[in-house]
């Protein structure tokens, strides 16, 4: 009995984490965008105040963006080397205000006429 109760905890666990704002190495995807060039520039600082920010936001509403959303934009944002917040809220923003996700249990409901006669 312990066992199975160890289990349903551990499965909530998990739930309960894969519905987390992911965790991003925004330094190294500042570092990662900057161009030599640009270093010491004050740049660095803005990228990592707008990670930061981006962060922040998504922290407050990442229950308003559906699970088709999340995942489908977690995977967008870290495609390449510099996974980024502001991409991320960006594309979750954009999902939910154009209703492109919407969570499979909202499926529409169509009804068809009856082809018999009562």
């Amino acid at each position: 009995m312990p066992l199975s109760h160890a289990m349903l905890l551990l499965g909530a666990y998990l739930v309960l984490a894969a519905d987390e704002v992911p965790r991003f190495d925004y330094e190294a995807t500042c570092r990662a965008l900057l161009l030599p060039s640009d270093q010491g520039k004050g740049l660095e600082q803005d990228c990592l105040n707008s990670q930061k920010h981006a962060r922040s936001q998504l922290e407050q509403q990442w229950g308003q963006f559906s699970a088709a959303a999340k995942s489908r934009c977690i995977q967008a944002s870290t495609l390449g080397a510099a996974p980024s917040y502001v991409e991320l809220i960006t594309c979750l923003e954009n999902a939910r205000d154009t209703k492109l996700d919407l969570d499979a249990d909202r499926a529409p409901v169509t009804t068809t006429p009856s082809l018999r006669r009562p």
